[in-house]
């Protein structure tokens, strides 16, 4: 792929000039429309799926049902995060290079969303792995198609999670559709547990050939979804003239303090997604029945949702960052309580799930604050430096996201085996239970009280974070009048140029 696209004149979809505007006109135009808020966020529900699929439910995939040790596991999603530390922001540079008639986002949407679904596909292929003539040769294929997908996931993701940034040059329109994107992507990561629930029914537990099915539907629909995202939704911010190079990638995130320590602090929070990659073990392995995950998740899911919902209310309450250690409390609280009704015989599985549901809450409000927080990064360092860096402001968000699925797997890998975990199916023929009370309070300890008590530590680099939201006010209205005396320069040169 070459990393800088022949280069195209592109107009920024800005109103023509007035001759009077005040600060908040200028902040205030409108630039969105229903279509592009319906089709971004169908994408994101699309990648989403794909993601979720892969986050969820790989390492049960490759521990449970194609028997590959957990250690081997464990490491391979570690380096492959440290692969996609080279490869993110180099993919943040060749985006932020690119010039084209169709903007700098979306062309590597429509070349990598086919073979993202495609590698999907081939890496939950039971069949596939269980041909392999020994374990290492598993741990080949899987090495293999795993770091395949991650390449995929880079060359989808770094431009889609980019594309709101210049979407609009409005702060809430980018924050309407970041929110109203997120909930839609929360659904997807949905999409695999309620396709896991009806396919594990259907097929009466078998675990491989269910999860083979679900890749199917989501590795063959989600591309389209992508694609149409890709196709409608306009980039309306002109890139700047200079373009960064690949050093400047890495160098940036130094640079640009705000955002450092935003990646810091959403780095740490890997902790909490041990939540969700728990669950599956839980109502396997401790109350024997893997259909009652769709009463945990979907529930977990809806209380995600609320959360992003009430976001953009709570900030106008409080600041992004006040609202960051606000949330982070709020579940740690909440599933330290999980744990302890567990300890004194609180064990219903349904009363466990409906407790759970209000420590999922905080967690739809930590899916949307980082993101707005990422494009006030973007809006504070243009302020600063004239430079706006989308491509490698969301490589290095996309890479901080994969690098937390790497801890988070990694650390999951190693705590299962300390807890004496057993590489079976969740149940023999009789659907006894095949594991230890101690590895069962080792897999509900994953599921609540690890993660509430290290979480704690992703609130330490935000403490230093200093985009308030009054000086994003004031950044807000020296940009706008920047970008108007900017089309207004364009607009006197055209002019000049046709009078000639």
């Amino acid at each position: 792929m070459e990393d800088n696209v022949q280069q195209t004149d592109i107009q920024p979809d800005i109103p023509p000039i007035a001759e009077e505007h005040s600060d908040t006109d200028l902040v205030n135009t409108k630039y969105l429309k229903k279509k592009d808020y319906v089709l971004f966020s169908l994408a994101q529900f699309a990648a989403s799926a794909v993601t979720g699929l892969v986050q969820g439910y790989l390492l049960f995939f490759y521990t449970v049902c194609v028997s590959i040790p957990p250690a081997q596991v464990g490491a391979m999603f570690l380096f492959s995060k440290i692969f996609d530390g080279i490869n993110d922001p180099i993919m943040g540079v060749i985006v932020d290079r690119t010039r084209t008639k169709w903007g700098k986002m979306r062309p590597y949407l429509f070349c990598a969303a086919i073979p993202w679904g495609a590698v999907t596909i081939i890496m939950f292929m039971p069949g596939l792995y269980n041909s392999m003539p020994s374990t290492a040769a598993k741990v080949a294929l899987m090495w293999v198609t795993y770091l395949l997908y991650s390449v995929m996931a880079t060359v989808v993701g770094v431009p889609l999670n980019g594309l709101p940034a210049v979407a609009s040059p409005n702060m809430e329109e980018r924050a309407r559709i970041i929110s109203i994107s997120r909930i839609l992507g929360s659904l997807g990561e949905q999409a695999a547990l309620v396709l896991l629930t009806l396919f594990l029914i259907v097929t009466n537990d078998d675990y491989p050939n269910s999860y083979m099915l679900i890749a199917l539907v989501i590795g063959i629909l989600g591309p389209i979804l992508m694609m149409l995202g890709a196709k409608f939704v306009k980039e309306r911010l002109e890139p700047t003239s200079r373009t960064p190079n690949v050093l400047e990638g890495f160098k940036y995130m130094f640079r640009n303090k705000q955002f450092l320590l935003l990646i810091l602090s959403n780095l740490l929070t890997f902790f909490r997604n041990l939540v969700s990659a728990a669950i599956i073990y839980v109502v396997s392995y401790i109350y024997c029945r893997g259909s009652l995950q769709i009463i945990f998740a979907l529930p977990g899911a809806a209380a995600a949702m609320i959360g992003m919902l009430i976001a953009p209310k709570l900030m106008k309450i409080m600041d992004s960052k006040k609202l960051f250690i606000f949330a982070t409390a709020w579940q740690s609280i909440a599933l330290t309580l999980v744990f302890f009704m567990y300890l004194i015989g609180g064990r219903a599985w349904w009363l466990v799930a409906i407790v759970m549901f209000v420590a999922m809450i905080p967690v739809g409000i930590l899916n949307v604050i980082p993101h707005l927080m990422a494009t006030d990064t973007l809006d504070y360092w243009e302020d600063k430096t004239g430079d706006r860096c989308e491509g490698i402001t969301f490589s290095l968000m996309s890479l901080r996201s994969k690098v937390s699925s790497g801890l988070k797997d990694y650390t999951m890998s190693y705590l299962l085996v300390f807890f004496g975990f057993s590489q079976a199916l969740p149940f023999l023929n009789d659907h006894t239970p095949v594991q230890s009370d101690f590895t069962k309070l080792g897999i509900f300890s994953i599921y609540t009280i690890i993660p509430a008590i290290l979480n704690l530590v992703s609130i330490i680099p935000i403490l230093f974070y200093k985009l308030s939201g009054k000086k994003m006010a004031e950044i807000q209205n020296r940009l706008a009048v920047k970008r108007l005396e900017e089309t207004a320069k364009s607009q006197d040169d055209a002019s000049q140029s046709e009078s000639v």
